[in-house]
């Protein structure tokens, strides 16, 4: 749900937005966590939308086994996306779907390969259909 482009934004508006926890809203926390610089004022959330994704980034290069793709020593080099809220990194779960982009509407095509993730230091397999069948740590 995006915030009014105008009109009266309550911190419990924005804090509903940002899906914070109903303890300790404040008006420079919020801004802090959506990147906005000070001065903080209400007005800066006019019309803003808080991401309904998360970033997954894998190693750009799939193998056909989770003992190959944990044995890359490489960066991850591609970010994925997955429903979340708050379009922070994090490492999504089996039965997971990941997406190309921020707006969930391109399925990534892992072809039933494995794809390691340094960020959680696992290997991912993961459908043609973007699903994430099982999850190894490497």
């Amino acid at each position: 749900m995006t915030l009014p482009a105008s009109g009266t934004i309550s911190l419990n508006d924005i804090r509903v937005e940002l899906q914070q926890a109903s303890a300790n809203v404040s008006l420079g926390a919020m801004s802090n966590l959506v990147g906005f610089v000070d001065p903080d004022a209400v007005s800066d959330f006019y019309g803003y939308s808080y991401p309904l994704y998360n970033t997954f980034d894998i190693i750009n290069n799939g193998r056909d086994s989770s003992a190959g793709a944990c044995s890359l020593l490489v960066d991850d080099d591609l970010t994925l996306y997955f429903t979340g809220a708050g379009g922070t990194p994090a490492c999504p779960a089996q039965g997971v779907t990941l997406y190309t982009n921020s707006a969930l509407s391109t399925v990534f095509n892992g072809g039933g390969n494995w794809w390691k993730s340094n960020q959680c230091n696992a290997a991912h397999n993961i459908t043609s259909e973007g699903f994430i069948e099982s999850i190894s740590a490497c």
